[in-house]
């Protein structure tokens, strides 16, 4: 009987295994949306089958075919929030587009270290640092997904959208993250704090598409200081008799095709599905209440779209780790000023709290050595001790202090003469 139960053990971990290293399905031919049916069963439609299948659509998102300018696209789409799809929305002669295949990536950027999440069935393992080539020998086989700011080393492969390359929408950009996986891969219905506009290189994403107003209908959890938030909602499964107002709540979709891009609004409900080896990049900025079109109008007569490593972007990729990018910090303190823009997005106030978790990803070893609290930190500008800043004053804080809180609080002493010795020294 022992022997019997180990032999049977034994051939069950080499099945697991075998499994675990079957190569994914990379079909990408499927129906999108789903075509539903009324039930015959008794059951509510859509009952234990993937989100969507409860309810037609209310249509497509809305797509635009020709170039559109920034402030158009600022009037009608980033300022009330109505998301957009761009068929053909940017250069597909770029790199990414016609030499990014994973022979490619893996004898260019191979050695460079990347953030990998791994996902299971109803629920997602903290990411993992790895080599961009491990991930690319096993993504195919692993339940493994990549999604991080993109290095810099790649950064000049990234086209930029016109519309994002002036203004308000230059000035705030937040960072540019690549997308990566293998096989049928899907999210949870969730929305983001920062404009997104995602464009694809490879593969095929679906959308499904929800305004902010029906969060609680889908039973959302609320991360007020990261100003993000995500369904407890299993999308491949929806329990009709649990949430039964779906199959009355409208929605919109799409399919994006390499070269096509969305613009999903900061805070608006999405639910994406990747299929094949799908490759796509987003651009993320931070979301303002005015519009400022400085620049705007010599980007019309630009013939070649710029790259993202042109751009300067609130985050960055180090050693695989997602950190604040301080790059001119001790040149130009006012970038620090644009940092607290940046968190602050379009709410009224920058709570304390959302400023801790900045600090302690932007501040150097010397500030960590030095005890440098981010309570300590924040009080320098809290001048009225709420706890909390406002946009007016932010943009009222004096420049003497913005230098102070830089040097002292973020790169104390004399940091950069340092590391200029240090690299001087190499």
């Amino acid at each position: 009987m022992d022997l019997h139960f180990t032999i049977v053990a034994v051939l069950a971990c080499f099945i697991i295994n075998v499994e675990a290293l079957f190569p994914k399905d990379q079909s990408i031919d499927l129906v999108f949306p789903p075509r539903s049916r009324r039930s015959a069963t008794g059951l509510p439609d859509g009952h234990l089958r993937p989100l969507g299948w409860q309810r037609k659509p209310q249509g497509k998102v809305i797509e635009q075919s020709e170039e559109m300018d920034a402030e158009t696209f600022w009037t009608d789409h980033v300022q009330p929030k109505v998301p957009l799809v761009l068929r053909d929305g940017y250069n597909q002669s770029s790199e990414i587009f016609t030499t990014w295949d994973d022979n490619y990536l893996k004898s260019q950027y191979g050695d460079i270290m990347v953030d990998v999440t791994t996902k299971r069935p109803g629920s997602i393992i903290e990411p993992q640092v790895m080599k961009l080539k491990k991930f690319l020998k096993r993504y195919n086989l692993e339940d493994w997904y990549l999604v991080s700011p993109v290095p810099d080393e790649m950064l000049h492969a990234i086209p930029m959208v016109r519309s994002l390359m002036c203004g308000t929408f230059e000035k705030f950009l937040q960072e540019v993250e690549i997308w990566m996986s293998s096989g049928g891969t899907s999210t949870k219905l969730h929305y983001d704090p920062d404009h997104n506009m995602h464009c694809l290189v490879s593969g095929r994403k679906d959308f499904i598409l929800y305004s902010k107003e029906h969060a609680d209908i889908f039973d959302f959890e609320h991360d007020e200081m990261e100003g993000r938030g995500e369904s407890k909602i299993d999308p491949e499964m929806v329990n009709m008799f649990e949430h039964p107002k779906i199959a009355r709540t409208p929605w919109t979709w799409t399919t994006l095709k390499p070269g096509d891009c969305i613009f999903i609004p900061a805070g608006h409900l999405h639910q994406v599905r990747s299929y094949g080896r799908s490759l796509s990049f987003s651009t993320l900025w931070t979301p303002q209440d005015t519009f400022n079109s400085t620049g705007c109008e010599e980007v019309k007569n630009v013939t070649d779209c710029s790259t993202a490593e042109q751009h300067y972007f609130v985050w960055k990729l180090e050693d695989g780790q997602r950190i604040v990018n301080r790059e001119n910090f001790t040149t130009d303190p006012e970038i620090f000023r644009h940092h607290l823009y940046s968190l602050l997005r379009d709410d009224i106030k920058l709570y304390r709290e959302r400023f801790f978790t900045y600090y302690e990803k932007v501040r150097d070893e010397e500030s960590k050595e030095k005890k440098m609290t981010p309570h300590a930190a924040f009080r320098q500008i809290d001048l009225k001790k709420r706890n909390y800043i406002t946009g007016e004053e932010i943009a009222k804080l004096a420049p003497k202090l913005i230098e102070r809180v830089v040097k002292k609080f973020i790169r104390p002493g004399h940091a950069a003469e340092r590391e200029q010795s240090h690299r001087d020294e190499l």
